[in-house]
């Protein structure tokens, strides 16, 4: 843990060398509106980090108590991105054994005593709520579509690993940083003293979260960027279960151009450069790989995003049988199959054609891992006659 707060400190020199780098990376047109943006990114940043530090320093004196919780049968949703993985945690998320994290825990309180701390804010807040919400309408309202951000809803708690730099949601700010293209390829590129050491931190942050909100609970965590990381998570949980959840490269790939479009037109130009486009298709190719190499199915569930929007009952017995030893989450996995019959919809709209790009030449790159083997013989066992 300490190793940790220190790469806190050495973190705000090196995230500010990174984005002075990337200034011209949208080209020099652009480096008029990037430059505030990243000099208040590069703030919110090092402020944040310095609060971590002293919030987890004060963990050790004032909540010692929490490297006594234990991080049991974690379940992770992962698999590739705009595949349904935010809608299954949130609907998971209501079952009372549950607990995940949110957005406001995940970027501002990692530890227990910032958890207090913006507690209490938010106490305070109470009384401007409604205009939060105006403010949060007005200046996210082109992300709805795609990615509803709320503070008080779940959300991918590799928001943790930001201070840190073990997050990949950088990478479109900084396109040329080796180090966080390589996160897209955690297992398999990440030096291993690094690698253990977000683990490490990630595992501790977990403890914190559970010592918060109650030992006896169970850990849901979503995080498609962690497909590149499954090795290091069934090593650091080894009674962990992970949901994958599916879709084709043909449905995915502009979902996931088009979802960047709102960040990118603050960035630049409003869309990837082509260099940069290649490089995320790449890491995409990347979670295919992984996730068609892999078959054990005592740890490992495939979930399409069609099952997914169909909520069947084959789904759900799948998911209850998957996830529980016991028929007490019954009634609970019910109440989620008819919620996600009747509510999984999105108005977020796009086609390859929007990014130069065709379904034949997407079909081509991605021929040798799609369909997934592992998903084709989880559907064939589901299909075998009794």
């Amino acid at each position: 843990m300490l190793a940790a707060l220190l790469f806190h400190l050495i973190a705000i020199p090196c995230f500010a060398i990174q984005l002075t780098i990337s200034l011209p990376a949208e080209g020099w047109q652009h480096v008029w509106k990037r430059l505030p943006l990243f000099f208040l990114a590069w703030v919110l940043f090092s402020s944040l980090a310095i609060l971590h530090i002293f919030g987890h320093l004060l963990d050790m004196l004032i909540f010692p108590g929490y490297r006594k919780s234990t991080v049991s049968n974690p379940v992770f949703i992962l698999g590739i991105p705009r595949s349904g993985t935010t809608y299954l945690q949130r609907r998971l998320a209501r079952i009372p054994e549950f607990t995940t994290l949110t957005t406001w825990e995940a970027l501002l309180a990692p530890s227990i005593t910032e958890k207090y701390l913006f507690t209490l804010l938010g106490k305070c807040l109470l009384p401007l709520e409604q205009g939060i919400i105006s403010i949060r309408k007005k200046f996210f309202h082109q992300m709805d579509s795609i990615h509803e951000i709320r503070l008080q809803e779940p959300e991918e708690d590799f928001l943790l690993l930001l201070p840190v730099l073990g997050c990949l949601l950088p990478v479109f700010a900084c396109p040329g940083s080796r180090h966080f293209w390589q996160l897209g390829y955690f297992d398999e590129k990440v030096p291993e003293r690094f690698r253990k050491m977000l683990m490490t931190y990630y595992r501790t942050c977990l403890q914190k979260h559970l010592a918060f909100h109650g030992a006896h609970k169970r850990l849901l965590s979503k995080n498609p960027s962690f497909t590149s990381w499954m090795g290091s998570l069934f090593e650091c949980f080894p009674d962990a279960r992970v949901i994958a959840c599916t879709r084709p490269p043909m449905e995915v790939i502009p979902s996931q151009l088009s979802s960047l479009r709102p960040a990118m037109t603050v960035l630049g130009n409003g869309r990837l450069s082509l260099s940069t486009q290649d490089k995320l298709l790449c890491v995409l190719y990347n979670y295919y790989q992984i996730l068609t190499g892999y078959n054990d199915e005592s740890r490992l569930l495939f979930l399409p995003i069609s099952a997914l929007r169909e909520g069947s009952s084959h789904t759900m017995n799948s998911l209850q049988d998957f996830l529980f030893t016991d028929q007490s989450a019954s009634p609970l996995i019910a109440e989620q199959q008819n919620s996600m019959r009747n509510t999984y919809r999105s108005n977020h709209h796009y086609s390859l054609a929007d990014f130069g790009l065709n379904e034949q030449e997407i079909n081509n790159r991605f021929k040798p891992v799609w369909p997934l083997t592992g998903l084709q013989k989880q559907d064939a066992l589901k299909n075998r006659p009794d």
